[in-house]
């Protein structure tokens, strides 16, 4: 199966407030709007599905700064393409353990984005579901009984950075 379908599926069963990021495919969004157990949706860096009318407002939300916005353990479901998210990863995945409720869902197409999830949600929880599509993979984390430690935060953002430089100087010695 590929994870568009997967993704149909999974978006039917979901309820509460969710955030959905980099989520592209109207058949997606349709689904979303469909589903009454969703309360709140917010979608970030996504199309919009606009009928010409000028009712709803939208506006420009920082990814650096979603912290500020929602409050702590105040979204039930982020649903996140991997591929909007990759330079903002060493401070998202803390952010995203802050914020969420219940469960976290990446859709990643290549493995090494995969192994770098898995690897660095590991820290905060150990209950993660990769699920193996078509075309890529989806990663389930459950943030039911996760917490935040400022400390550990702030030594996992320096090793994050320094992980990132070693891969920024090893491209630019393999070129």
């Amino acid at each position: 199966m590929k994870i568009n379908s997967n993704l149909k599926k999974y978006l039917k069963k979901i309820n509460g407030k969710i955030i959905g990021i980099g989520i592209k495919e109207i058949n997606l969004i349709d689904i979303i709007e469909k589903n009454d157990a969703i309360v709140e949706c917010d979608l970030l860096n996504s199309i919009s599905k606009n009928d010409g009318s000028d009712n709803g407002k939208s506006k420009k939300i920082s990814i650096k700064k979603i912290k500020k916005l929602y409050r702590k353990k105040s979204i039930d479901y982020m649903i996140i393409n991997i591929d909007e998210m990759k330079k903002y990863l060493k401070t998202f995945i803390k952010d995203s353990i802050y914020l969420t409720t219940k469960e976290i869902c990446y859709f990643v197409t290549k493995e090494y984005e995969k192994d770098v999830i898995i690897k660095r949600y590991q820290r905060y929880t150990k209950k993660i579901e990769v699920l193996e599509c078509d075309d890529g993979y989806i990663i389930r984390i459950d943030t039911e009984n996760t917490k935040n430690n400022f400390f550990k935060d702030k030594i996992y953002y320096i090793i994050d950075t320094l992980y990132n430089l070693s891969d920024i100087i090893g491209d630019i010695l393999a070129t």
